[in-house]
């Protein structure tokens, strides 16, 4: 009776140990999915400290700033993501909601569904994706669209594949195919040389309907922006940038 107690506690607890592994592998399968392609060079910062450098196919390092030198390409699960050089961005996940920060640079998207939340921050302010339409009649079922971010201004634009509703300061937006919205400092246009007096008038009231810290302004997207997005992203929607081999090169400064 004994051995028969034993022996059920040790099957017991092997089958408890064989879940938790298998757990832990599928979570270590996960962790893989997102990755990092980058044409050139890498550079991976937490705050102010350098923490490595990826100049092939890597992991994703989420939360991680990583600025490029050459073109960067980021798959991600529902999201294919290509960065200009020069850019200065960085991917997290925390819960069901994917924040996409962008300091400096484009970032070009492509998605064809969201299966999360997903918000665009940038030094302007933040943009929270709510939905994207696709146009059923395309024959490229996906949404493209590019962040930009300047010292200026900062804007979200849609090229083509259908519309993407958003939240802003001023409530939702819709940025239907060849539109965007630029996210800017109110007083952005607004100034006068240091030696020249402004004229007395009386104060104005506040425009309803705007933000008192940022102004939202749409208009169509530039040339430029559409040539660029369709040469980074135009192809499949799912395949790398620079480098294709697993081999990984992560230096530490």
């Amino acid at each position: 009776m004994d051995w028969f107690r034993k022996k059920g506690t040790w099957i017991k607890g092997l089958s408890i140990w064989l879940t938790v592994f298998m757990i832990g592998q599928s979570v270590t399968a996960l962790a893989g999915v997102d990755r990092i392609y980058p044409t050139d060079k890498a550079t991976l910062w937490r705050g102010d400290q350098k923490i490595g450098v990826y100049t092939q196919e890597a992991p994703l390092p989420e939360g991680a700033i990583i600025s490029t030198d050459g073109r960067c390409a980021i798959k991600l699960d529902d999201l294919y993501l290509v960065a200009e050089d020069q850019s200065v961005f960085s991917v997290s996940t925390t819960g069901r909601q994917r924040i996409l920060f962008v300091k400096q640079g484009v970032i070009y998207f492509k998605t064809a569904v969201i299966r999360q939340a997903l918000a665009f921050v940038t030094p302007d302010g933040q943009i929270d994706v709510q939905q994207i339409r696709l146009n059923a009649a395309s024959g490229d079922p996906s949404l493209k669209g590019y962040v930009s971010v300047t010292d200026n201004q900062s804007e979200l634009g849609v090229a083509e594949g259908g519309a993407m509703d958003v939240f802003t300061d001023d409530g939702l937006t819709t940025i239907h195919a060849g539109n965007k919205i630029i996210l800017a400092q109110a007083d952005m246009d607004i100034g006068l040389p240091e030696d020249q007096e402004p004229p007395a008038k009386q104060p104005e009231e506040p425009k309803k309907g705007w933000s008192t810290r940022k102004k939202i302004i749409v208009g169509a997207v530039g040339v430029g922006a559409l040539a660029g997005l369709l040469i980074a992203v135009g192809g499949g929607g799912g395949g790398g940038g620079g480098g294709g081999g697993d081999n990984v090169s992560p230096s530490s400064p």
